[in-house]
């Protein structure tokens, strides 16, 4: 039982609770808004009746409301705007949830605000705009999911961003009108229930990105010959499309991701003019096919490009193309045939061919300096190589794996000074290897698996270092003649060698390190490479120390500091000195390369007392032929 100063103070704690209501304008349920207008323009009023839950706007000319979100709160029934209205003023009913039924517009309508209806969930049948209308800005119906319908104005000319984003329920084919110049970036994003062909009219200029993406068109596209460009993820992302995949002549730049996972079943027609093709643009169409003729007009194809397209049966690469990109056409397992390289190709990147049908005989460009980790792997149909280039410098890790019928005799050049780990393994019809009098490091597996090969012969008078049979991973199958020169001399033992000796008189030392962050996260995220000659020289970062391996064995190490702080032309690693194979490195430049690749310049000081510039890096060498402008240098 409650006493009477129990009581009280219920009756006082409910008299608070009804004032804080009545003070907040609110009720225990129901409509809380009143019968209420005032003006929302110059020639223009609005008037509220609560107990229909009507909004009637009238007047004429553009809507100018006083407040923001001005009817967001509103629960409104039936929305009237009268004839002679010209605009819809942005925030009008900025997410207003209790907007509900059809929206019916005024013929003299010419602009919608943004935001205008921006998540009126509430609002249901077909969503029409009077041909009136020239304008819809930004985020003027985003979310707005019970439209179950989509009519353009036959003026409308421009389409602001995400105006129609997530329209989810809005079913039927979509008329883009002649006239039309401008949609917005992610205008049309996810509007998966759309259907039927998206024609763009030759009036649209300019698309932003990811406009279309994720919407449910099943029909073909056509894109505007208006256009010079198609931005990133235009049309990422639909599957549903078939057809042909033209690109008008007037297109001089496809972006990133701009047709990646389409459904297109016809063939990829481009045409000369054509000048970019940006990383991952046409990956992942499983379905389109035939030959892939690019332009000789194009002059960058980016990482990814085509890969894992693997209806392509044939490729004809631009004349002039110095860099092959990695991944470029890895997975694109239907080109078939012999790989006719342009003789321009200086750099063939990681992955670039891998898992791809070429076969027969491999002839590589002469001016080939590079082949990346895994270009060819897997290419099962090859059969043989030619005369490998005399200005090849490496042939990285896993270059030719699992080429199985890749077979007879390979003559690995003078200025070849890395043969990578697992770089032929299981190609179980080689023969013989030949090595070239400056080969340096042979990595472990390099031959492994190569059943029939029964010969390896070095030709300099210096050893490289290899993987004998005693270890782990040896470097040529059990079995394989191994010859070399007499005297038992080894690049190996000269390294350890000139490592213990003296190293150079670096002025200084090293500082009290600080904990890596900021820039200095990249030295511990990845290992870096050396380019050129010196891809079997690889620099970590643990801890607080500095580690070189030379061909995947531990081989010195020291003490570093980096600035975290530092300015970007002060971002350098100090070391008290790494030995690198030839030479000694002490101070390491960080730079940004291009495309997430991180740098380390440094100048290596040679036994003979002579410096050279050496680069270590962390992405695929054809990178560092690139500017952060996207030139190439």
């Amino acid at each position: 039982m409650l006493g009477r100063r129990g009581k009280n103070r219920i009756i006082a704690l409910l008299g608070v609770m009804i004032m804080a209501l009545t003070l907040f304008g609110c009720t225990l349920g129901g409509n809380t808004m009143a019968d209420a207008s005032g003006s929302c323009g110059e020639n223009m009023t609005w008037e509220y009746e609560k107990k229909t839950q009507t909004l009637t706007i009238t007047g004429s000319g553009e809507m100018v409301t006083p407040n923001r979100f001005m009817w967001s709160d509103y629960p409104i029934k039936k929305l009237v705007i009268s004839e002679g209205i010209t605009s819809i003023d942005g925030e009008a009913f900025y997410s207003n949830h209790q907007l509900k039924g059809t929206l019916e517009l005024p013929s003299t309508l010419k602009k919608i605000g943004q935001f205008a209806f921006y998540g009126c969930d509430g609002l249901t049948g077909d969503l029409v705009l009077p041909d009136s209308v020239e304008i819809v800005e930004g985020y003027a119906f985003v979310r707005c999911t019970g439209f179950t319908g989509l009519k353009l104005s036959k003026s409308l000319k421009i389409v602001g961003e995400e105006a129609f984003h997530e329209l989810k329920s809005a079913a039927g084919e979509l008329v883009l009108p002649e006239g039309l110049e401008t949609i917005g970036r992610v205008a049309f994003n996810q509007c998966e229930n759309l259907r039927g062909d998206l024609i763009i009219p030759d009036s649209v200029t300019f698309i932003g990105d990811y406009a279309f993406s994720q919407s449910g068109f099943d029909g073909r596209l056509r894109i505007s010959e208006g256009m010079s460009e198609i931005e990133d993820s235009t049309f990422n992302s639909m599957p549903n499309l078939s057809g042909d995949l033209e690109i008008p002549a007037s297109v001089k730049k496809i972006g990133v991701n701009a047709f990646t996972s389409c459904g297109f079943d016809g063939k990829l027609i481009l045409h000369e003019g054509l000048e970019r093709i940006e990383q991952y643009a046409f990956s992942s169409n499983k379905r389109i096919g035939g030959a892939l003729d690019i332009p000789d007009s194009v002059s960058y194809i980016g990482e990814n490009a085509f890969s894992g397209c693997p209806g392509f049966d044939s490729l004809k690469l631009p004349a002039d193309t110095r860099l092959i990109f990695s991944q470029t056409f890895n997975g694109c397992s239907g080109l078939s045939g012999e790989l006719n390289l342009p003789e321009s190709v200086e750099i063939i990147g990681d992955g670039a061919f891998a898992y791809t049908g070429f076969g027969g005989r491999l002839d590589l460009p002469k001016g080939l300096r590079s082949i990346g980790d895994s270009s060819f792997s897997f290419c099962k149909e090859l059969e043989s190589l030619g005369q490998l280039p005399a200005g090849l410098e490496h042939i990285k890790d896993s270059a030719f794996w699992g080429c199985e019928k890749l077979g007879g005799s390979i003559l690995i050049p003078d200025s070849v000074y890395y043969v990578g780990e697992d770089a032929f393994w299981g190609c179980a019809e080689l023969t013989e290897v030949r090595f070239g009098s400056n080969v340096r490091s042979i990595g472990s597996r390099a031959f492994g698996g190569c059943k029939s090969l029964d010969t390896a012969v070095f030709e300099g008078s210096i050893a490289p270092d290899y993987y004998g049979q005693d270890e782990e991973k040896p470097s040529f199958p059990e079995g394989c003649s191994i010859s070399a020169a007499p005297g038992g001399s080894s690049y190996r033992k000269l390294w350890e060698a000139a490592k213990n000796a003296q190293a150079p008189d670096f002025a200084g030392g090293v500082q009290e390190r600080e904990e890596p962050y900021y820039w200095t996260n990249d030295l511990t995220y990845s290992d870096f490479r050396g380019s050129g000659i010196y891809a079997d020289v690889v620099l970590s970062f643990t801890g607080d120390r500095a580690r070189v391996m030379i061909n995947g064995r531990e081989f010195d190490e020291a003490p570093y500091f980096a600035d975290k702080n530092a300015d970007d032309e002060d971002r350098v690693v100090y070391t008290d000195g790494l030995y690198c194979r030839d030479g000694w490195v002490r101070n390491l430049k960080y730079e940004d390369g291009y495309n997430r690749d991180s740098l380390l310049r440094a100048e290596l000081a040679m036994e003979d007392g002579t410096v050279k510039t050496v680069v270590f890096h962390t992405g695929s060498e054809e990178l560092l032929y690139m500017g952060n402008d996207d030139d190439e240098i």
